[in-house]
């Protein structure tokens, strides 16, 4: 099955079951943004990208997120490459429509915890960004271990998880 059948599925899944799903793409800045232009190609919706640096509209800086809650979007890209505002990735969340996939781009995984995070300048007495590698790590964790989660990492292949079947029996089970 192609990588865009198997999204297009789950996306009318996600619609009927009401949800919303996590979808990392973790890699090297160029091949990040390239793979979410493909996703944005892809699936129809007003795709929110929210980065701290202006591109393709609609867009935002994370720090101008506030500016959008009460609003609702179908699909959104949060681009963690150079740095994580958890706050603002919790606000983009909420503004998901159901069927709607929350798309986060990071350095690669196993790199992540030891790069200097942007975001660090708002929150710490640093002149420098600094690496949070405590908080990256039980992110990290995370998302490796949530089943509800899909992981695309690059130079791997795109694997579907089980979740479509887990979610499934857990609506059965309600």
């Amino acid at each position: 099955m192609s990588v865009q059948t198997m999204l297009s599925a789950l996306t009318a899944q996600m619609s009927r079951e009401g949800i919303r799903r996590l979808l990392v793409l973790s890699g090297e800045p160029d091949w990040c943004h390239e793979q979410a232009q493909h996703l944005r190609d892809m699936l129809p919706g007003d795709w929110l990208r929210v980065s701290p640096v202006a591109s393709t509209e609609p867009c935002c800086t994370p720090q101008a997120l506030q500016t959008l809650l009460g609003r609702e979007f179908h699909h959104a890209i949060f681009d963690a490459l150079t740095g994580f505002d958890a706050a603002a990735f919790a606000a983009l969340s909420g503004t998901l429509r159901a069927g709607s996939w929350l798309v986060l781009l990071t350095p690669p995984l196993a790199r992540w915890p030891a790069c200097p995070d942007a975001d660090s300048l708002r929150w710490s007495d640093c002149s420098q960004p600094i690496p949070t590698p405590h908080f990256i790590h039980r992110l990290r964790r995370i998302i490796e271990s949530d089943e509800q989660t899909l992981c695309w990492q690059q130079h791997q292949p795109f694997l579907r998880s089980a979740f479509s079947e887990t979610s499934r029996v857990a609506l059965r089970n309600r």
